[in-house]
């Protein structure tokens, strides 16, 4: 099957990036999304903000929609002035055809999102020649001259489309299942980490929830309210990034029924987070990297040994205190002045 401009102009492609164009609608945003309770329940999180230039609203843009079949679609880019139309042709495919699994699901919606990039491409760009972008693939080398033809192909891999979709939700089985769908390269399944997010926001969100998994005991096991906080500290992380909104949207949707986060406790909830939860100065880290930091070529000097030597677990301290030890004895010996008492014992011994 044809799809995308992957598809259509691979090898053509020059990696050039899309120039901003003032008018188009920026919503590089974050949206989240994990599983829950025993994969029970999934838990999505995103931001509201959209930004068009030099203004934005922070509750502007709804990131979310249902597709009828179990599953919902968070967005995010810089083009969601696309995804509306692109999400109601795939839902209207995905009624017609009863579709419920969600590998299915999300390879319509990656279909519909490849059409998509075509009509823009289409009507960017080929629309001047009278020509589909099948049919520039067939015959648009033999119409134009090699100059004109690689400079077309410029053109059309400028308009790569900036959306992304992160399609959640359950198949027939009750099995939860997170895919994230771009315009770029087939859906990905992120089924194996149990969470997943997009947009400008994500890498910070996936760098928090991995510390989560890490050391908070986060994982798709994880009850309802560990996983909505872990989500939400998630999203305040991702609001260092540009044009993450402070506005939060929760929801939960499986076995259990669906659950939302009531807007009264909302700014409860991030105080509560920045008194007790947010990343804080630390002093008695700061003690020990004070103590810690030395001149590299004194690694093992003796009063930088001192200093460390507590910090150490068993067997470093047992090592580290022999040569502490040795290089203190070393120091003993090479400063014991010569007396006039220890003078005899000298001689003594050696008769």
């Amino acid at each position: 099957m044809k799809r995308g401009l992957a598809w259509v102009v691979g090898p053509y492609r020059f990696l050039q990036r899309r120039p901003w164009r003032f008018g188009s609608s920026i919503t590089v945003t974050v949206c989240i999304a994990s599983f829950a309770n025993h994969e029970e329940q999934i838990c999505v999180v995103s931001d509201s903000k959209a930004a068009f230039g030099d203004f934005s609203t922070d509750k502007g843009a709804i990131k979310h929609e249902h597709l009828g079949n179990g599953h919902i679609v968070l967005i995010a880019g810089n083009d969601v002035v696309f995804a509306s139309p692109t999400i109601q042709r795939a839902r209207k495919r995905i009624a017609k055809d009863s579709i419920k699994d969600s590998d299915e699901t999300a390879e319509i919606l990656y279909e519909e999102l490849c059409k998509t990039q075509n009509r823009v491409i289409e009507a960017k760009v080929l629309s001047k020649y009278g020509l589909t972008v099948e049919q520039f693939v067939n015959k648009g080398r033999k119409s134009f001259t090699d100059q004109v033809f690689y400079e077309i192909c410029s053109r059309i891999d400028r308009e790569n489309l900036s959306l992304q979709f992160l399609v959640a939700g359950f198949d027939t089985k009750n099995k939860p299942h997170i895919r994230i769908v771009s315009a770029g390269e087939p859906p990905h399944d992120f089924d194996s980490m149990g969470f997943a997010a997009i947009g400008s926001g994500a890498p910070a969100a996936l760098a928090s929830l991995s510390f989560a998994a890490d050391h908070h005991g986060f994982c798709r096991y994880s009850d309802m309210d560990a996983c909505a906080y872990h989500l939400y500290a998630a999203k305040f992380m991702s609001e260092s990034a540009t044009d993450v909104g402070r506005d939060t949207f929760f929801l939960s949707v499986g076995k259990q029924g669906t659950y939302s986060v009531h807007l009264l406790a909302e700014e409860a909830i991030r105080k509560a987070w920045l008194k007790d939860g947010a990343p804080r100065h630390s002093q008695r880290t700061i003690k020990i990297l004070h103590d810690a930091l030395y001149p590299t070529e004194k690694f093992l000097d003796a009063a930088v040994l001192a200093r460390c030597l507590k910090y150490g677990d068993r067997t470093l301290k047992k090592l580290y205190g022999l040569i502490l030890t040795a290089s203190r004895r070393k120091a003993s010996q090479t400063t014991v002045p010569t007396t006039s008492s220890s003078l005899p014992r000298t001689l003594e011994g050696q008769k």
